[in-house]
């Protein structure tokens, strides 16, 4: 370190166009950094959504949404699945923990969604959405003007979209409210069934007509041009032209079947812009866009599109982030500007010198500029925390610089200064200030590895505070030093001699004052002792050494300690001293303190952010399913009606929706900049629940969307029944609990549906599959979307207007379904086998004709051959009555005549049955051609019927033909959580009751008695603090760790850390102390306040101890280096920790507003935690530092004395032992004669003439003469 303090002052020049560089670039980076409100916190995760037409949600449930879950468990990486499953759709939320890679995840996820399509059933598809899941506008809009509503969102969608679709960092454009024309198609029935026209026939001629095809290129006059085939549809004439095919293959046009007309679409939502309906434009930036800079451009770009969207239209901003992250980091820019101001102010006071306060002033820019750009490099954004890092880091960059000019001041005296001199000054403060700095830098390491919302939030943090503090080290070892050439070079003029006098002799009054005090106290301490000798006398007892006398405080001849006690020293010292003289009691008087403050702890609320303190709130209005548009309308406006009277309220949007499910209507609320966010908040939550007829209203701040204020029971299970039952009864019971504000369940109302349940084996009969029958309802019901058309230059959907809206069960199952190609072949076939039973027929009819014609030609034959037997019988008779003579006898004439008219008589028979028979011949011949002509006829019918099979189609069933048409109460939603049925009871805590709140509910749950197979879990707010407290628990325990460490490697010794472990509990005292008093709760910015305090504990600690160690070297006494080494630590230490607290108390105020949040509490418990720890430092680590090195120097001492009181008694024993022997030698010859006299003694045994000896003591002294 030293050799780069000397490199420094040998390139005084270099250095000092290096910080003019870093000045420059510094200035650069802070204009160029991205600025948001927090850092990005957007939820980790991906939505996949499902659509089934027309299902049920438990259908949609059992055949979509448990297969998609299935699949996306396979996930690795995944933290949790949660759907919503409604009538024909479903939806799901994925979520991974915050550091993921989100490309790798979302193709992950999008392999699993796509591995599944293959299972689903026909007609039913999932894919997975790229948007974020938490989209916060950057800005909203109210556009209005004169003219027709459609007319104005035509010119918004055109002209003022595409514009600010074009604005840097704009992801999307979203317009509210607006109603779209479209080109409806009504199919006239009658003349569709007179020209013999199928309605499934138009959207097929829709779709071919209009299509330009490309066709190749082609050679003209030697240049290539493209070849289109075709020509767009450009007026509605154009689509009433389209041909449509016919029944029997001719065609007619489109307007001879069907009225084609451009009309506005039918309405489903609303928005209005404080009760006035408008159009609401809502700008979605890209997740790494500058919030600001999008603002800014969007405004530019409403700015200039005013005039083009037409006279008389008027733009409102209803919400922008803008304005609030601007004045936020404007509020804490005055707040960090005011923090140097008094950070300065303090270095001048305690310096006393313009030169040296100039000195270190330019370290604080240096340093937060070096910081600068290095959020810059990282890519970091600035924002209320790297912003408030930077606030809370103006006191604690100047640190290392005040170490170094205080003592190069110091050491200084009244000669100029040389390179020397700095040097050596640096030298004797390099490691310390080193040191002290890499444990506070170190206390920040463990953040990068906090996960969850503190980690995101915190992490931009840490590196802000870890950069600016590098920076200052660097600063304070090459620029001060630099810095401190030029401008502290000449010694300091020396005093007048009036005012030297003065010192002097205020400083000699001091002294005799010290003094006097000083033998006060030894005298009454010798006085004391004095009784207590007169006691132990009395008794036998040993007495007690006399008392010591102090030493006055006061410079030694040479060394360190050689500096005069200054005024500041002379007036905090005697206190310091005095808890040096009694380290039990100061020790004993801090465990109470602490102890007492451990216990105050448990009387400090909780919270997990705070309220941002944005004016800006979301009202969420849900409404019973089934409400139409023109209800939920009515519903809002009793909502509206409030918000008009509220006093806080300065703005609204409403955006209302129709309930056609479980439907929301939702309000973004702007409330004025003087407001108090949380009791607007507060009060609205109360108006609106008094509310009648206006359905579940829900109140929230804007920014909660975020970091979830509310607590959650989540109550998980398979049966719905069961979950109803537990949910209503832990709603009940949440409501009576204290500080909670609002309770709410997304337990969904039963909503009734109409259910076609299809016969599947019937309905495949006919040729239908469920989607079939969906798909034809649908269009019957709703309309069937046919495409888009350009006309005159703005696309419009064309719909075929549905021929049975609003239909009930009955009007369902009569509607008729589409004739299938199935029904078709049918037909046909039936048709095909007709035709051959009619041949079949008619062929066993000639058989069987020509089997009777055969019998009557054998009838006829067999007739004449008896008659001509008859004729051959009577010849014979005639020939023979010739033969006979009797024959030729002449007859009688009237016989003959009576014979002739038997003959004529027979003649005229046999004639009249000729005639008979001629005529009946005739009358069969008459029926043979009739015969013949009636089968010319069937055969000719045959034939047309045949060559007209292929014309023939099925006829048409209805949907009560094949399906069962109910109606049925199933649930509006149905949510399941990671594959399980959940329910969600919310609590919505008071302001700064979320302690209070969780503490209930743990005692509920604890009380409740759930149906079985139902389950619950506490998550929300109380799950996001617990474990963000927990992992900040954890790195606290690791900070201390790296602080040992570090400090482990400073000192070389274990003695020193541990006494700095043992003091840094005590400094939470100030902390825990200063947040009672100013009623803060504890929250994320508290914990990473208390985070800091254990690298500012050991930051000051360090340098004192440092110099204590080294006066030690120097073969000062324990009790004069502890007092000479704080006594020249205190002006740098005080001077530190003022400038620290001091630069923190406007944020700690507030004074400005902005970012208070986060800043407010963080200033709080650091100003509290600095004001206990410099005390600490300055009092306990001392005494801890005297008992501890006293305690092991007393027992270093008596292990000497008892290793010298054995040396003396061994040496003693060897003496005795020669004397005896000695002796023995010359009394031999007399030992006879005097060995009845008197007895011998043994070497060892005591003589009762000498005192007796104690352990540990010297040989005893002789007896004195005489005794």
């Amino acid at each position: 370190m030293t050799a780069l303090t000397r490199m420094s002052l040998l390139n005084r020049l270099v250095v000092g166009l290096i910080a003019a560089l870093v000045a420059v670039f510094g200035v650069v980076a802070t204009t160029s950094l991205n600025q948001e409100t927090l850092p990005s916190l957007s939820t980790p995760g991906i939505i996949v959504t499902g659509v089934m037409p027309g299902a049920s949600p438990d259908v949609v449930e059992k055949q979509v949404t448990e297969p998609v879950e299935t699949a996306l468990s396979s996930v690795s990486g995944i933290d949790s699945v949660s759907s919503d499953t409604s009538t024909g759709t479903m939806t799901a939320i994925v979520l991974w923990p915050f550091g993921e890679d989100e490309d790798e995840m979302s193709d992950s996820v999008r392999s699993a969604v796509d591995g599944v399509k293959s299972s689903l059933p026909t007609g039913a598809e999932v894919e997975v959405v790229s948007a974020a899941i938490d989209d916060t506008p950057v800005l909203q809009v109210a556009v209005a003007g004169p003219g027709e509503a459609d007319q104005l969102g035509e010119r918004v969608e055109n002209t003022l979209v595409p514009e600010l679709e074009g604005v840097t960092g704009v992801s999307r454009v979203d317009v509210i409210g607006r109603t779209e024309q479209e080109l409806r198609i009504t199919v006239r029935e009658q003349d569709a069934e007179d020209l013999d026209v199928a309605a499934t026939s138009i959207p097929q001629s829709l779709q071919s007509a209009g299509v330009v095809t490309p066709a190749g290129e082609g050679l003209v006059d030697g240049r290539t041009l493209s070849i289109e085939v075709g020509s767009a549809l450009g007026t509605v004439e154009d689509v009433e032209a389209i041909p449509v095919t016919t029944a029997d293959g001719d065609t007619v046009a489109l307007a001879d079947v069907a009225d084609v007309e451009l009309v506005s679409s039918e309405r489903t939502s609303i928005a209005r812009a404080g009760g006035e309906d408008a159009l609401i434009v809502s700008v979605v930036k890209d997740k790494d866009a500058n919030v600001v800079s999008v603002s800014h451009g969007v405004n530019e770009v409403l700015e200039r599109a005013g005039p083009e969207l037409g006279d008389g239209v008027s733009f409102t901003t209803l919400f922008d982030q803008a304005p609030y992250i601007e004045q936020s980091i404007h509020d804490l820019t005055v707040e960090g500007g005011l923090g140097l101001l008094f950070a300065v102010l303090v270095i001048l006071v305690f310096l006393g010198s313009f030169r040296s306060t100039l000195v270190a002033a330019i370290s604080i820019p240096l340093s937060l500029l070096v910081a600068m750009i290095g959020l810059w490099v990282g890519g970091y954004t600035l924002n209320m925390l790297t912003l408030g890092a930077l606030t809370i880091a103006v006191g604690r960059v100047v640190d290392d610089s005040i170490v170094v000019i205080e003592n190069i001041r110091r050491r200084q005296g009244t000669d100029d200064l040389t390179v020397p001199d700095i040097v050596d000054s640096v030298r004797q403060v390099a490691g310390a200030i080193t040191a002290s700095t890499l444990t506070t830098v170190a206390v920040f390491l463990p953040i990068a590895f906090v996960t969850g919302i503190a980690g995101e939030l915190f992490s931009p943090f840490a590196v802000t505070v870890s950069l600016a503090l590098l920076a200052s080290l660097l600063v304070a070892l090459t620029i001060v030093p630099t810095v401190s050439y030029w401008v502290l070079r000449r010694a300091p003029r020396p005093l007048k001699p009036a005012k030297q006098q003065s010192s002097d002799a205020r400083y000699e009054a001091w002294q005799d004052r010290q003094q006097a005090r000083a033998q006060a106290r030894y005298e009454k301490a010798q006085a004391r002792i004095d009784r207590r000798n007169t006691a132990r006398a009395a008794k036998g007892r040993a007495l007690l050494p006399d008392a010591q006398r102090e030493h006055p405080l006061a410079p030694t001849a040479h060394g360190e300690a050689s500096t005069p006690v200054d005024g500041l020293q002379r007036r905090l010292m005697p206190a310091i001293r005095t808890a040096l003289r009694h380290p039990g009691r100061t020790l004993a008087l801090s465990v109470v303190i602490l102890v007492v403050t451990l216990g105050m702890s448990g009387l400090l609320r909780t919270d997990l952010l705070g309220s941002q303190g944005q004016t800006s709130l979301a009202v969420t209005q849900t409404l019973e399913q089934g409400t139409t548009l023109a209800d939920s309308e009515e519903a809002a406006r009793l909502v509206e009606a409030q918000l008009e009277e509220d006093p806080d309220v300065e703005s609204y949007v409403s955006s209302i929706q129709a309930a056609t499910g479980s439907g929301s209507n939702s309000f973004t609320v702007t409330l004025r900049d003087d407001s108090d966010t949380v009791a607007a908040t507060s009060r609205l939550r109360t108006t609106m629940g008094t509310l009648q007829g206006a359905g579940e209203i829900e109140v929230q701040d804007l920014a909660s969307s975020a970091v979830s204020q509310d607590v959650e029971i989540r109550l998980t299970g398979e049966d719905i029944g069961d979950l109803e039952t537990a949910s209503q009864d832990v709603a009940d019971a949440a409501g009576e609990l204290d500080g909670v504000e609002s309770v709410r369940s997304d337990l969904a109302a039963e909503q009734s549906v109409i259910r076609v349940d299809v016969d599947r084996r019937a309905a495949a009969e006919q040729g239908f599959t469920q989607a079939d029958v969906g798909q034809a309802v649908a269009a019957a019901i709703d309309g069937t979307p046919a495409g888009t058309v350009t006309l005159e230059g703005t696309e419009r959907d064309i719909v075929i207007a549905p021929t049975h809206p609003g239909a009930g069960p009955e009007e369902i199952a009569a509607l008729e379904l589409p004739v299938t190609p199935r029904q078709t072949q049918l037909a046909q076939e039936a048709e095909q086998d007709e035709l051959e039973a009619i041949a079949d027929e008619r062929a066993d009819k000639a058989e069987r004709e020509a089997e009777e014609a055969a019998d009557e030609q054998l009838e006829s034959a067999r007739e004449a051959r008896d008659q001509a037997e008859q004729a051959v019988e009577d010849a014979r008779e005639q020939r023979e009555a010739l033969d006979d003579p009797a024959s030729l006898a002449p007859q009688d004439p009237a016989a003959a005549l009576e014979e002739q008219r038997e003959a004529a008589d027979e003649f005229v028979e046999q004639a009249e049955q000729g005639y008979e028979d001629a005529q009946t011949a005739v009358e069969e011949l008459e029926e043979a051609r009739e015969e013949q002509q009636s089968d010319r006829q069937e055969q000719e019918e045959l034939t047309e019927r045949q060559e007209g099979l292929a014309d023939i189609t099925g006829e048409p069933v209805t949907v009560g033909d094949i399906a069962t048409v109910s109606q049925e109460q199933v649930p509006t939603t149905i949510t399941r959580q990671d594959g399980t049925r959940q329910v969600t009871v919310s609590l919505t805590p008071g302001p700064d009751q979320l302690n209070t709140v969780s503490a209930g509910v743990a005692q509920l749950t604890a009380d409740t008695d759930l149906p079985a197979g139902v389950s619950f879990v506490v998550g929300g707010a109380e799950e996001e603090m617990m474990e963000s407290f927990s992992q900040l628990g954890i790195a606290m325990l690791a900070a201390i760790a790296l602080v040992t460490l570090v400090m482990i490697a400073t000192f070389r010794s274990l003695i020193e850390p541990l006494i700095l472990l043992v003091s840094i509990p005590f400094a939470a005292t100030g902390a825990v102390l200063l947040l009672l008093l100013t009623d803060t709760a504890l929250g994320l910015p508290s914990l990473i306040g208390l985070l800091m305090l254990i690298g500012i504990v050991v930051t000051n600690a360090i340098v004192l101890m440092d110099l204590i160690g080294k006066l030690r070297a120097e073969g000062m006494e324990l009790m004069d280096a502890v007092l000479h080494g704080t006594r020249l630590r205190l002006r740098p230490i005080l001077m530190t920790a003022a400038a620290t607290i001091f630069a923190l108390v406007p944020m700690s105020l507030g004074l400005t507003g902005g970012g208070m949040f986060i800043s407010q509490p963080l200033a709080i418990v650091v100003i509290g935690g600095l004001t206990s720890s410099t005390v600490l430092t300055l009092v306990l680590v001392p005494v801890l530092y005297v008992l501890v090195r006293g305690g092991r120097e007393k027992r270093r001492a008596r292990r000497q004395a008892r290793r010298q009181a054995r040396e003396a008694r061994a040496e003693r024993r060897a003496r005795d032992l020669a004397g005896s022997e000695a002796g023995e030698a010359t009394a031999a010859g007399a030992a006879e004669g005097e060995a009845s006299e008197r007895p011998t003694h043994r070497a060892d045994e005591q003589d009762p003439a000498r005192p007796a000896r104690r352990d540990g003591e010297g040989p005893a002294d002789p007896a004195p003469a005489g005794a």
